[in-house]
């Protein structure tokens, strides 16, 4: 007795896998996304005045505000040279954000983010990572979700 079996399709599961591979293999767009991702929770924070997890930063002292422009009472904002070193970079291990803006050598991006540690200026976070480089809960459920969604996408998750 002889049992034969036909298996119809096989190209198209063949190529399913392959596919299923490769975007395993490739995870540049994905890091991509979670980059501009993290980039666009960073300008959120600057066009809202407030933390990643919608925390409203402290206003500004009344002598920061005499020494701003008229009509600039934007916190975190004089001349903009920080929101425009906003920068992204991905890879197809990496995902981050960053900012480039010094003044004279002095990082003043991690004072804003962090404050002082003599309690001379506030912090006002901007970026989502706690100072212990840990990322804000809300933050990296959203980062999870776009894995997830891309996971489903390629068919690597039901």
């Amino acid at each position: 007795m002889q049992i034969s079996i036909k298996a119809q399709g096989i190209d198209k599961l063949q190529n399913n896998l392959k596919n299923i591979s490769n975007k395993a293999k490739n995870t540049a767009p994905l890091m991509a996304e979670l980059a501009n991702h993290l980039y666009n929770v960073t300008d959120r924070s600057f066009e809202t005045q407030s933390s990643p997890n919608g925390i409203s930063w402290n206003p500004l002292k009344a002598s920061t505000l005499k020494s701003k422009k008229k009509n600039q009472s934007k916190i975190l904002y004089r001349e903009g040279d920080m929101q425009e070193s906003l920068n992204v970079e991905s890879s197809n291990d990496s995902a981050s954000v960053g900012l480039n803006a010094t003044k004279d050598g002095y990082p003043y991006p991690v004072v804003h983010q962090f404050g002082r540690l003599d309690g001379t200026m506030d912090a006002r976070p901007f970026l989502p990572i706690h100072d212990d480089d840990t990322l804000y809960d809300n933050v990296l459920e959203e980062l999870e979700e776009i894995v997830e969604d891309y996971m489903k996408e390629g068919n690597l998750l039901k």
